[in-house]
């Protein structure tokens, strides 16, 4: 039963998303710029979030996009004895799924989530060396979104971001962790610029 369930809500999405595209002239492939501030967890620290990305706005209640971002000037505590947190930066690259809702002609609601890679680099410690790791990346958020014409729109929006972990090589002597997780709350302010 939840089998027939599940596939006739599947179908019923699938035509649902299929007479919303041809209902609503809006696909359209756009560019965009965002900026904002991280909230660090954990061990690691606040921290300034820029990002470029290209996407394709699918029709009013989906889009999709590519983003590449960088992560500065933030900070993570590898907890070692006599040495101060070490200086971490990142640049996360996300492919992100968007649901959109329109409230109106104007806004936007939406709900999204994200998978990608992010390369962490951490500065040298005063007994550790700092390193680079690659690790999977993903996000969940929401936000609102403003159309102010058909040709651009402004995005406010939270994030939750798993970047995976930042490391140092540890040196003779030294007493901290070699790896911490980099999580997030992210506030990001993002401009779209559709064709």
């Amino acid at each position: 039963m939840k089998k027939h369930l599940l596939s006739g809500f599947a179908a019923a999405l699938m035509l649902f998303a299929a007479s919303s595209a041809s209902a609503y002239d809006f696909s359209k492939p756009y560019a965009l710029a965002e900026g904002g501030y991280s909230f660090g967890t954990d061990s690691n620290g606040d921290a300034g979030v820029l990002g470029v990305g290209m996407g394709y706005h699918i029709n009013h209640y989906f889009r999709t996009d590519l983003t590449v971002g960088y992560r500065g000037w933030g900070d993570v505590d590898m907890k070692a004895e006599g040495s101060k947190k070490t200086d971490v930066w990142s640049i996360p690259v996300l492919a992100n799924f968007y649901a959109t809702y329109p409230v109106n002609n104007s806004f936007n609601v939406y709900g999204m989530a994200g998978l990608g890679m992010a390369w962490n680099n951490t500065d040298d410690m005063k007994d550790a060396k700092g390193a680079t790791k690659t690790n999977f990346a993903w996000t969940v958020g929401a936000g609102i979104e403003h159309m102010f014409t058909d040709c651009m729109s402004l995005d406010l929006g939270y994030r939750y971001v798993d970047l995976g972990q930042a490391r140092v090589k540890s040196r003779a002597g030294y007493t901290g962790r070699s790896k911490e997780d980099m999580r997030s709350h992210d506030v990001k302010l993002t401009a779209r610029f559709y064709f």
